[in-house]
């Protein structure tokens, strides 16, 4: 899915502003446009003339809490303010015309977003991260083309053993400048995957973490969440479609967490797919969008397409610190799972690669 990181593209005044910071242009700035690539093709699916079509589009809109000079100094600094910023990602969200749009790094939604997107014709599901976090993941949709069924929140922190007598809870500390994928600074983070009602209010900030990397506890809280929507397509008699969003750790030297949170979410996503064909005698569409901070022929990439863990370790071997600790694994924080389940050696559902920008996706 779109996986791209939107800075500035106001139109005549920033235009006139590259003109002023770096001299006269000799060629216009070129409007920049998505390819929306129709899956029509035998290897993907059957698409039936009858078959209403989804633009879904997936997007790392880089969290205003998140745009620092220091991490951008190619930027102009007018770009990077928010008046400027959020008409300019506005404007450009708009611009896809889409059906659905799975955001990562949203933040500003109660304050912004939400009602200005409301006022174009979406609904929205939204989870924030946990501790002190301002972002999450959000997903907005036509209220005209489909209506929410069920929502389901995964907080990744739900990864980290419960304390005991012999190993406490990880205490919390505030540290309010990691989370952003662009912000290399090697520190930790907290979560828990949890159920909730349609009516229920998102996850409230709390508290970051420190601590040993080494202690699986420290290393697995990393504040990253997924939301998943079940959504019923209205004008399609019995037609069904399941939406995932995530946005899973950012690090590359902590590959070991990003396939955890990986196995751990389609674990969730299975449920979650599970529970709904019971409730509604329908086999829904899955589509799992998000920035997974990974590239095709990666550990999490390889995992989630192949559906093994051997195929998604380097040579068939394992780097990771997490590795034995996962395989006997308890999950999670909250009362109602723990000691229930354990990650899966397997993806339990392997799910086919659409690494193109954007999508006109067939509901089947």
């Amino acid at each position: 899915m779109l996986q791209r990181r939107l800075m500035c593209t106001i139109r005549t005044p920033f235009s006139r502003l590259v003109q002023k910071t770096y001299g006269t242009m000799t060629t216009p700035i070129p409007k920049w446009s998505p390819t929306f690539v129709p899956i029509q093709s035998p290897e993907h699916t059957e698409v039936s003339s009858s078959a209403p079509l989804v633009r879904i589009v997936s997007y790392n809109i880089l969290a205003q809490s998140y745009v620092k000079g220091i991490s951008f100094p190619h930027s102009p600094s007018p770009c990077l303010r928010w008046k400027n910023r959020s008409k300019a990602v506005l404007e450009r969200l708009l611009s896809f015309d889409a059906d659905v749009l799975c955001l990562q790094e949203l933040d500003e939604y109660e304050s912004y977003y939400k009602s200005r997107l409301t006022r174009e014709g979406y609904s929205s599901v939204y989870i924030q991260r946990s501790g002190r976090k301002r972002d999450g993941c959000g997903i907005f949709f036509k209220r005209s083309r489909m209506e929410l069924v069920e929502e389901q929140v995964v907080d990744f922190n739900d990864l980290v053993p419960p304390p005991t007598e012999d190993t406490p809870e990880v205490p919390s500390e505030d540290d309010s400048q990691t989370g952003s994928d662009s912000v290399p600074v090697n520190n930790f983070k907290p979560e828990q995957s949890k159920s909730r009602s349609r009516s229920s209010s998102p996850v409230k900030a709390g508290p970051e973490v420190r601590g040993d990397p080494n202690d699986p506890r420290v290393r697995l809280k990393r504040d990253c969440v997924a939301i998943l929507a079940a959504f019923r397509m209205l004008g399609a008699p019995n037609k069904f479609m399941i939406l995932g969003n995530t946005h899973l750790y950012w690090d590359p030297e902590w590959a070991d967490v990003k396939l955890a949170q990986a196995r751990y979410l389609l674990l969730q996503i299975v449920k979650f797919q599970q529970g709904l064909c019971s409730k509604l005698d329908s086999n829904p569409l899955l589509l799992v969008c998000g920035d997974y901070n990974s590239t095709p022929g990666d550990q999490v990439y390889r995992y989630i397409t192949s559906g093994s863990k051997q195929s998604s370790t380097l040579e068939g071997k394992t780097d990771s610190i997490l590795e034995e600790k996962l395989t006997n694994l308890s999950l999670g924080s909250s009362e109602s799972n723990r000691g229930e389940e354990q990650l899966p050696e397997r993806a339990p559902l392997p799910l086919l690669s659409l690494y193109e920008e954007a999508l006109d996706f067939a509901v089947q």
